[in-house]
């Protein structure tokens, strides 16, 4: 009798079993059938564009395999192609096409190319958006996918308007979606980018000396990239940041840049400002500008100018600029903005600063210390941001071009961080 029993519940579990993967198999043949139905002529002339593929084939551990699937620019593959890959696989998620709901558990794409234009303030994929489902819900509430991977990408960016093209190559792109209502995504990236920037009028800070324009040119940028960041959301937004980028073998014109690393904690970011706390670290080393490399020689020859003004001592030219370190920690809470730690250790120059911005009580307070060779300066600066008593006394003409000087990085920093919300600053 029990052994009966035992045969029993184990046909009972196989019929389960089959059954269910017959079902589950029926459920991902009808999307794959429906996502063919799709990528078919009809579905490229409702969009505007052409679309296809080598072969679409069904999988029952995979999804969907698409090889070398291909989306052209509008209208045609004459004006070039927006999007292709090697290979795309789908994966909707089971338990909710059981229910008939389409979630993506998976999507990857291998070896995929994308080029996006922008020209007159209009990008080229803004027909495609068309084709979202209407809705007030932000993207971070409608994302139905809980993992994206781009594989070996290259994407390329041109931006009509400012004449600015981005290329990022060998690139392995992850997106991460956790939780149902809104929650939590993670992405990654790790690549080369270039790209070409107009340098403009280039402003050096050399605190708290201030800004100095340099001489404008346009210069090829090149660097390895490895990102990381968490973002963490509510239903109504963006609430919470966590992560960080390196950059590794940069290269700017002639001038190189061995390692730089950004890390970031930010809480409370659609909060107000008084709200808002930040933290962010930057570090660097191993960069060096030779002297031909334009403005910046001189933006930095007018800066040790300044210092050695106030020292009263005069200090050798700077020509190429070698920067062992650079150390930069600063942090903000309750609308205080505060520089924890600034170390700079160059050629010409071993600097440390302490700077601190007070929001609600509009004043600043620097502690700067630096060393020019044998020669070396303490400065403090307290009180109001516009008029803080400056220490050592110095002559009229250096106090004001000191007192000009932190006005400039005061304005500079709360652009950046509007930490005062009413009334003026002192004067």
């Amino acid at each position: 009798m029990n052994i009966s029993r035992f045969k029993l519940v184990v046909i009972l579990l196989l019929v389960f079993v089959l059954g269910a993967g017959a079902f589950t198999y029926v459920k991902y043949k009808k999307f794959s059938e429906y996502l063919i139905g799709q990528m078919n002529l009809q579905t490229g002339k409702k969009l505007g564009r052409q679309i296809k593929f080598k072969s679409i084939s069904f999988s029952p551990l995979k999804g969907v395999v698409i090889d070398e699937p291909c989306v052209s620019r509008a209208p045609d593959f004459s004006k070039g192609n927006f999007f292709c890959a090697r290979r795309a696989v789908i994966r909707p998620d089971i338990a909710q096409l059981m229910h008939n709901r389409l979630y993506f558990s998976n999507v990857e794409l291998t070896d995929p190319v994308i080029k996006v234009r922008e020209a007159g303030g209009k990008w080229d994929f803004d027909d495609l958006l068309a084709f979202l489902p209407v809705t007030s819900k932000g993207l971070h509430i409608t994302w139905n996918a809980r993992k994206v991977t781009l594989t070996g990408a290259k994407i390329e960016v041109d931006i009509g308007s400012s004449g600015r093209s981005i290329a990022i190559e060998n690139a392995d792109i992850a997106l991460l979606h956790y939780s149902a209502l809104a929650g939590n995504f993670e992405l990654q990236l790790d690549g080369d980018v270039k790209t070409i920037l107009d340098v403009g009028e280039t402003t050096v800070w050399f605190p708290p000396v201030g800004s100095i324009p340099g001489k404008g040119s346009r210069q090829l940028l090149t660097t390895k990239v490895s990102f990381k960041t968490d973002l963490n959301f509510e239903y109504a937004g963006l609430t919470a940041a966590f992560g960080g980028v390196k950059f590794s073998d940069a290269s700017f014109g002639a001038s190189t840049l061995k390692n730089a690393s950004l890390d970031w904690e930010l809480f409370n970011i659609s909060k107000p400002a008084p709200e808002k706390n930040y933290k962010a670290k930057l570090q660097a080393e191993g960069l060096f500008i030779p002297a031909q490399s334009g403005g910046v020689k001189g933006s930095v020859n007018s800066a040790m100018e300044l210092l050695s003004s106030v020292i009263g001592k005069t200090t050798p030219r700077v020509e190429d600029i070698e920067m062992a370190g650079l150390t930069l920690a600063f942090s903000l809470n309750d609308s205080v903005l505060r520089v924890d730690r600034l170390e700079l250790n160059t050629n010409f120059l071993e600097l440390k600063d302490e700077y601190e911005l007070n929001g609600p009580a509009k004043t600043v307070n620097i502690d700067f210390k630096a060393k020019i060779g044998n020669n070396a300066l303490e400065l403090t600066a307290k009180g109001p941001m516009d008029r803080p008593d400056i220490l050592p006394a110095m002559s009229v003409t250096l106090n004001r071009k000191m007192t000009e000087a932190i006005r400039g990085m005061n304005a500079a920093l709360l652009k950046i961080f509007p930490i005062i919300t009413e009334g003026k600053t002192n004067v």
